[in-house]
């Protein structure tokens, strides 16, 4: 079910930008191939999706996968609370929460299904998001929502938008009177839109609602604190350490507050279910734990090459940089603010939209940048308008948004 009544808001909520980008900032890595094994043939602006790797963490997932080898039960059976308890320990203090309140989930995904199936609904109650959902939480609360007989509500939150403020009041303004749970992105995939969680949370919070946060992206992004979100009035939240913060793939934590915690289990439900939240998520079967084990190594890579302030304000400065740079190059409206007080480390800039009438699909136009120009970055369908969503992460340079520039005027050239 898709909110009613919405309103549209005009394009034109800024003044006209000019042709004078600041300046994008000095590269953070000077040798990138020293760190990745990124194709140097490929111009990859899509961090966003999967992340990208470092050689010293690769290592150590590989050390950890010897080791667990050569003394499976031991390691496995025996051990892996013990060889657990450093990562816990980190990402502890990397998202400021104690370690027995954090519990490694494969994605995020995973952990949003987890809480969500866990709970109960009751018939006529709506489980409301914003249309700037990722489709697979939309399809999880679809679920939830038929299971119990519940609502599922997506509220049309059109862009462009003002400011924070703004933002929060547009949502605050259109929640249904019987939300029982709203969940919220902390930065939207497709948009890029970081929300304002200060201003939400303590407004839903008064209103009984409870506020489950989609922090896909945020961990290494942006600064999170949940014990602050939590006071704020969160119930839960869940981020992946495989985007910024360079861990293996399949690696998620997931943080539930104490009102909820001892209700979640995970979506497999194994020996340690009747035990407390750290144990429950520590094992759920029988799986590679190397992605977790070398959490530490690839957090500590980060200390060590660049230190978090540095890195967030260096990936922060090229997406308001590039933002800014493409909408001008293309000639479309910025959908955020262009001082990027509404953006982390990824920027969604509208395509122009000749482009919808040469290309059958957005993935067309996805496959011909990747196939002709070489150039790796995502094009989201988004309430009938096609977004260009760049990344930026210390391995890219200036140059490299130029060239998608350079390579979309060419095909509207085309057209």
């Amino acid at each position: 079910m898709v909110a009613q009544g919405s309103t549209r808001y005009p394009r034109r909520m800024q003044e006209p930008h000019s042709n004078n980008a600041v300046n994008p900032p000095q590269p953070l890595c000077t040798d990138p191939a020293r760190h990745w094994i990124l194709d140097p043939e490929i111009t990859f602006l899509n961090h966003g999706s999967f992340g990208a790797v470092p050689r010293v963490v690769l290592d150590s997932q590989s050390r950890w996968r010897e080791r667990i080898e050569r003394r499976p039960i031991e390691m496995l059976d025996r051990r892996m609370a013990e060889l657990m308890a450093p990562a816990h320990e980190a990402v502890g203090m990397l998202v400021q929460a104690p370690p027995t309140t954090v519990g490694f989930i494969s994605n995020a995904t995973s952990a949003l299904n987890a809480i969500l199936r866990s709970m109960q609904f009751a018939p006529g109650e709506c489980l409301v998001t914003t249309s700037h959902v990722y489709n697979a939480v939309r399809k999880t609360m679809e679920w939830v929502a038929r299971r119990d007989g519940a609502q599922y509500v997506e509220l049309p939150l059109e862009l462009p938008v003002e400011s924070r403020a703004h933002l929060a009041d547009r949502i605050l303004d259109s929640l249904p009177d019987n939300t029982r749970l709203f969940l919220i992105d902390h930065i939207s995939s497709p948009t890029a839109v970081h929300f304002p969680l200060e201003l939400i949370l303590p407004e839903l919070a008064k209103r009984g609602i409870q506020t489950v946060v989609d922090g896909a992206h945020a961990p290494g992004m942006v600064d999170v604190d949940l014990q602050k979100l939590c006071a704020l009035g969160a119930v839960a939240w869940t981020g992946n350490l495989h985007k910024w913060c360079f861990a293996p793939k399949g690696t998620a934590v997931l943080h539930v507050c104490d009102e909820l915690r001892d209700q979640i289990q995970p979506s497999t439900i194994s020996h340690f279910a009747d035990e407390g939240f750290h144990e429950r998520f520590a094992w759920q079967g029988t799986a590679d734990m190397t992605a977790w084990l070398s959490v530490p190594d690839a957090l500590a890579f980060v200390e060590a090459e660049f230190g978090w302030p540095q890195l967030r304000k260096h990936n922060h400065e090229m997406a308001v940089w590039a933002h800014q740079m493409l909408c001008d190059r293309f000639e479309t409206d910025p959908l955020t603010p262009l001082d990027g007080s509404l953006l982390g480390s990824i920027a969604s800039v509208e395509l122009p939209s000749v482009l919808m009438d040469r290309f059958a699909d957005s993935t067309a136009l996805q496959a011909a940048l990747y196939n002709e120009y070489n150039i790796e970055v995502p094009i989201m369908d988004w309430s009938n308008r096609w977004l260009v969503r760049v990344s930026c992460q210390a391995y890219n340079r200036p140059e490299e948004y130029v060239a998608l520039s350079d390579a979309v005027q060419a095909l509207v050239a085309r057209s």
